[in-house]
């Protein structure tokens, strides 16, 4: 086998095996979720075939296989061109419908009872292991952001409609002044939550 042919299939093997593994990661959320339909039709469509290129790749390389005839060098063309497309379509398939940053899906903003402050849930990675629920709150006063993180069950969430307008959660207000009730909603697809908010310290206590 040719040194040059022998570079080039290594290369195309490498790169094959970079462009699965990276669809992998990208389509389960690195193995936090299962692959939806979408990820699924990538992999049959351009995964299995990458996975196929490569194994007769390696076994051309291991053989020693060198091309005799210009119908060869057509088919070994052939073969590296479809290979770095689909490798290329796995890679930005990843870019389009997988992910490395955090998904996010939010309620409606909300003005409190006593219209202090405006917010909304932010459901974090929802339908992942390492989903979680955050509370944004905005000092309508001072303009202040802040997030604080509870303890609400986004496991149990099984389907979760999400339209132009959400209520998942509500706000309402204590006698103490940094104190808050969170309140999830029928909206939310779980049995009603409630949590303690402490604005002060950026906490959240759970109420049985």
């Amino acid at each position: 086998m040719p040194i040059w042919l022998r570079l080039l299939l290594i290369g195309i093997i490498m790169f094959s095996a970079f462009s699965f593994v990276w669809f992998l990661f990208g389509s389960t959320a690195y193995f936090q979720r299962g692959m939806d339909i979408i990820g699924t039709t990538y992999l049959l469509g351009a995964g299995v075939p990458v996975l196929l290129f490569a194994v007769v790749f390696t076994i051309l390389l291991i053989k020693g296989w060198t091309p005799t005839s210009g119908v060869d060098y057509v088919g070994i063309c052939v073969g590296v061109g479809l290979s770095i497309l689909l490798s290329a379509v796995l890679i930005q398939s990843v870019n389009t419908h997988g992910w490395a940053n955090e998904k996010i899906r939010s309620d409606a903003l909300k003005i409190s009872a006593d219209g202090k402050y405006e917010y909304r849930v932010d459901l974090i990675n929802l339908f992942q292991r390492n989903g979680y629920a955050r509370l944004y709150l905005k000092n309508v006063s001072t303009g202040e952001e802040t997030y604080i993180s509870t303890e609400i069950q986004v496991r149990k969430i099984k389907t979760l409609a999400v339209g132009e307008v959400n209520h998942w959660i509500k706000l309402e207000p204590t006698e103490n002044k940094s104190h808050y009730i969170l309140i999830t909603t029928k909206e939310l697809g779980i049995p009603e939550e409630r949590f303690e908010i402490d604005i002060a310290t950026r906490t959240s206590r759970k109420l049985e």
